[in-house]
């Protein structure tokens, strides 16, 4: 029986939905819920964490992949209508999910076997929690990316505020409190994958990663390597301009703030069609999504996580939320959801502070370990980050201390390149990154 047909007569029974692989020293877990573009529920979960776990202890898996089956490729995030119907009818499979996933995401970010992960395709919202804290996250020209919890009248999740809060500059925030997509490459530079490789070598490098016979995490990025699609780019997931500008407007702790930012650049149809989407998303979720991003700044992981866990026992009674996800996925047709309030002056500052950050919810977080991170412990193989950067040109980063800053623009992109072993991407990131960010003085480059 071919594994189409397979999944035609076995489709709908859960275990199904995620299929388990032993190829040769490959372990892989294939999301397999094609009809709901591989939306993730419990069962899934459940199936997905003893089976890590077990593998990851296994002498004899050397490397983890985690990909999607179907045409949405990936996964399109959580099963938002699931878990509301089940918070409606008070099932605490709920909050099991959340708890349950959440010791999944902290399983992935401690991962001793490298893992995997092929976003060929869909990778929304929830989905981040299976691939965002992994080592080696794989774009291709068909990836698509987004945080569209915020139009749902929904919560980040998944340790999204501890990923997103640390991307370059506010990118993070920008793509939170906006929803909007990143496709393809832009994934690649704006450090949401690692490596972009077109979707036609995906198979060869499968068949190459199952030969492997190693579990060391620097054999894997050179193997990865090997597949990447050095394609000439004229702009690096943003153009300078836009880039410029949602680090001016999003730096700010309130919305309104943002907002009246926004109000002072020269109009365009990018910071009309921005301010639109701020302004039609739930107030409310608009607000505690921003207060948790500048919070978890300063936040390990598990805080991260146990911040959002008690947010979203706030959110399953919140009426927005509820509101949200009726209108989107409910209602036919599809309608615009009625927030409460509807304007961002509805609900202040300290509301929001009283309702969702004061007073802890009912259950607290528990996880499977302590393991717990404040910088994820493979960073570097993806591109450098915008902070990497400052720190060699400001001199600041503990490696340059006895030799000092490097001065010349040239200086700089030759060291991150031979730091990254010439990995492509890296020389155009950072000469992106000095053109924005440094000026020239006599004294060599200068951080703005």
């Amino acid at each position: 029986i071919s594994t189409e047909q397979h999944q035609h007569f076995q489709h709908d029974l859960p275990e199904t939905h995620v299929l388990h692989r032993k190829l040769s020293g490959a372990r892989m877990f294939v999301l397999n819920r094609p009809e709901k573009l591989n939306a993730l529920n419990l069962n899934m979960i459940r199936n997905i964490g003893p089976q890590l776990k077990a593998w990851d202890v296994s002498k004899l898996a050397k490397v983890i992949i985690m990909k999607g089956a179907g045409k949405g490729k990936f996964s399109v995030g959580d099963d938002i209508l699931d878990v509301l119907m089940k918070a409606k009818e008070k099932d605490p499979d709920a909050l099991y999910f959340f708890q349950d996933k959440f010791g999944l995401v902290q399983m992935i970010a401690t991962l001793q076997t490298p893992y995997v992960s092929v976003l060929d395709g869909y990778a929304l919202g929830g989905a981040l929690g299976l691939f965002v804290h992994g080592p080696f996250r794989i774009a291709t020209e068909k990836t698509i990316f987004a945080i569209p919890e915020i139009s749902l009248g929904a919560f980040l999740n998944s340790g999204s505020s501890f990923y997103l809060s640390r991307l370059d500059g506010e990118i993070g925030t920008y793509l939170a409190l906006t929803g909007q997509r990143l496709e393809g490459i832009d994934t690649f530079f704006t450090g949401i994958a690692t490596h972009y490789i077109p979707s036609s070598r995906l198979a060869a490098l499968e068949d190459r990663l199952i030969d492997l016979e190693t579990s060391e995490h620097e054999i894997i990025q050179r193997v990865l390597e090997k597949f990447v699609e050095q394609k000439p780019t004229d702009k690096i997931g943003f153009n300078m301009d836009t880039r410029e500008i949602i680090d001016r407007c999003f730096q700010y702790n309130t919305a309104q703030d943002i907002i009246n930012a926004l109000d002072k650049e020269k109009p365009t149809t990018w910071i009309r069609q921005t301010k639109q989407k701020l302004l039609s998303v739930s107030p409310t979720s608009l607000k505690v999504t921003l207060k948790s991003l500048r919070k978890a700044r300063h936040m390990s992981l598990v805080e991260c996580l146990a911040m959002e866990f008690d947010l979203i026992q706030k959110f399953l009674v919140t009426k927005d939320f509820h509101e949200g996800v009726e209108a989107t996925f409910l209602d036919k047709p599809r309608r615009k959801p009625q927030w409460q309030p509807p304007q961002l002056a509805g609900i202040t500052e300290d509301d929001i502070d009283q309702l969702y950050f004061l007073e802890p919810s009912p259950n607290p977080l528990s996880l499977p370990s302590k393991l717990d991170l404040r910088k994820y412990p493979y960073a570097r193989f993806a591109l450098p980050s915008q902070e990497e950067v400052r720190l060699a040109v400001t001199g600041e980063g503990p490696e340059f201390k006895m030799e000092g800053r490097l001065k010349e623009q040239d200086e700089i992109v030759t060291w991150f390149v031979n730091g990254h072993k010439n990995k492509w991407g890296v020389k155009e990131k950072v000469l992106d990154i000095l053109n924005r960010k440094t000026k020239s003085t006599n004294e060599g480059l200068v951080w703005k």
